[in-house]
């Protein structure tokens, strides 16, 4: 536990450098103890549970948690974030559950209409833009070159996921956002890899084990849907919008990017981790827990 310890806390100063190079805000220097918990039994969520599959797991409280964003990534508060768990399962290294979205039940029917192929677009142009201005505030080449696995809506376990692949000054990474939705909305996970040249089935089945590994709360599931419950004002297409920032209204998108999206609170950082942190440091993990 004491090595677990050291870990986390080595963390602390890859990412506060990392945080200085993206951020016009003073560093916060780390103070508090943290306290990683071996991830060994189901993890109450919002609206569900999460277990661990991997002996090598571990989580920190919502206390912990919360400072250790705020005071070593400089998040302006921890709003938003359910649980963060590292080495949840084979082959990934971080995962972060979103607190729910309540907006209501998203339905699916959408998913075949031409809506969907021009917010994937701009899904693309956003992040070519985004990565753009962080190239020229780093003196990095950060490119956006393509889908490691398109957007991709799974309407029998109520699920849609996509994963992109960028490229750091030569190096390639791989960035995961999925959902599971249920009868009040949908569930964000943010996903990093541990090795950066998964395939694309690798990727999928990724992100298949990690969502398994949530079970909603009884009568929470999507199944569990009745009438006269909240339905979302838009449907998976525009779920999809949202959690790529680019900003749609039911019926087109509207062409409109939100650029800072990627230099702001989580965006930056789930550019960062599989340069910083992960190469630097769970590159070391096996030797050292």
């Amino acid at each position: 536990m004491q090595q677990l310890k050291t870990f986390l806390r080595e963390q602390v100063f890859f990412l506060t450098i990392a945080f200085v190079s993206f951020s016009t805000q003073p560093a916060i220097v780390w103070a508090q103890e943290i306290n990683p918990i071996p991830f060994t039994q189901a993890l109450s969520v919002s609206r569900g549970s999460v277990t661990p599959a991997s002996q090598d797991a571990v989580y920190l409280t919502q206390k912990d948690m919360c400072a250790y964003v705020t005071q070593s990534w400089g998040w302006s508060d921890c709003t938003g974030v359910d649980a963060m768990i590292w080495g949840q399962i084979p082959g990934v290294d971080t995962t972060i559950v979103e607190t729910p979205n309540s907006a209501g039940y998203v339905t699916f029917e959408d998913w075949e209409g031409e809506d969907k192929e021009a917010v994937i677009r701009d899904i693309e142009d956003n992040l070519r833009v985004g990565l753009r201005a962080q190239a020229e505030a780093t003196g990095s080449d950060i490119a956006f070159t393509g889908w490691s696995v398109y957007p991709t809506l799974d309407r029998e376990k109520q699920m849609m996921y996509y994963a992109t692949n960028l490229r750091w000054d030569g190096d390639d990474t791989v960035n995961i956002t999925a959902t599971v939705f249920d009868r009040r909305g949908y569930v964000e996970f943010m996903i990093v890899p541990s090795a950066a040249n998964v395939t694309a089935a690798q990727t999928e089945k990724l992100i298949t084990n990690t969502l398994a590994s949530y079970t909603p709360t009884a009568g929470e599931n999507y199944a569990a849907w009745e009438t006269g419950d909240k339905i979302a004002a838009v449907g998976a297409v525009g779920v999809l919008a949202a959690l790529a920032g680019v900003q749609y209204s039911k019926g087109a998108a509207t062409g409109l990017m939100a650029v800072l999206l990627l230099i702001l609170k989580k965006a930056w950082f789930v550019l960062l981790l599989p340069f910083i942190w992960l190469k630097s440091l769970f590159g070391r993990r096996g030797s050292d827990v």
